[in-house]
Formats: structure tokens, C-alpha cells, sequence
């Protein structure tokens, strides 16, 4: 077993850091690909609340 080790440590070590980065990747991929859906709603919202803002201005007049 010992042996084992020694031998193979640097690939261990490799395939250790390439699942840490892809376990990164995947999490901030995950988050930018939810911020157009974000930043969509975001401008509907605001969209819909100076429409109403217009609506009530007209309304006073």
C-alpha cells in the first residue's frame, strides 16, 4: 500500500484539484447563468412600477 502511494501521489494530488476547480467552476457558472433571469425581473419590475407611476400622474390631471 505504501508503495501504492508513493507512486501515484502526483496523480492523486492532480485529479484532487481538478475536482476542487471543477466543483468552483460549476458554482459560479450556476450563479452567472441565473443573473440575466435576475436582472430581468428586476427591469420588469421597474418597468411595471413608472408605467403605474405614469398611469396615476394621467389620473391627477
Amino acid at each position: 500500500m505504501r508503495n501504492f502511494f508513493y507512486k501515484n501521489n502526483d496523480i492523486i494530488i492532480v485529479f484532487l484539484i481538478l475536482i476542487v476547480a471543477a466543483l468552483i467552476i460549476y458554482s459560479r457558472v450556476t450563479i452567472i447563468m441565473e443573473y440575466p433571469e435576475k436582472t430581468a425581473a428586476q427591469s420588469l419590475t421597474q418597468t411595471v412600477q413608472e408605467t403605474e407611476a405614469d398611469d396615476t400622474i394621467e389620473e391627477t390631471e
